[in-house]
């Protein structure tokens, strides 16, 4: 039978493997892919992502290297492109934009991902101050 716990048992902290358990970067991404896996792995607990979220977080590497290299190409000036040509350039990095967004989302990454809609709801509803009715 389980009963309550002492403070000092409760206060005994699991030895540590010293084994960080983090996903490592596949040997197949650019040096900037393997840069931006170790930023996004690095950001959350180390189990955090797991073995079968790594084909979505190679895609959102990807994906966000893409971005870049796209912004870089529209942002330089370089480019004397026709209109239409910038327009699908234009197209191309909304899409990425669009891709990254969808694997951040799926990763649990963004604010929103992580908000349960009826918690979002009661905490948009509460007043951040006092009430004039409460003074």
């Amino acid at each position: 039978m389980a009963g309550r716990k002492s403070s000092a048992n409760l206060s005994i902290v699991p030895p540590s493997t010293g084994k960080d358990s983090r996903l490592s970067a596949p040997r197949f991404l650019t040096t900037r892919q393997a840069q931006l896996w170790r930023e996004i792995t690095n950001s959350k607990p180390a189990n955090w992502f797991t073995r079968d979220m790594q084909s979505l977080l190679v895609g959102y590497v990807k994906a966000i290297a893409s971005h870049e290299a796209l912004s870089k190409r529209v942002e330089s000036g370089e480019l004397q492109l026709e209109l239409k040509d910038e327009n699908r350039l234009y197209a191309m990095q909304e899409r990425q934009a669009r891709l990254m967004q969808s694997f951040a989302t799926k990763l649990r990454l963004t604010q929103q991902s992580r908000w349960q809609p009826k918690t979002a709801w009661d905490k948009g509803s509460k007043p951040d101050g006092a009430r004039p009715w409460d003074h």
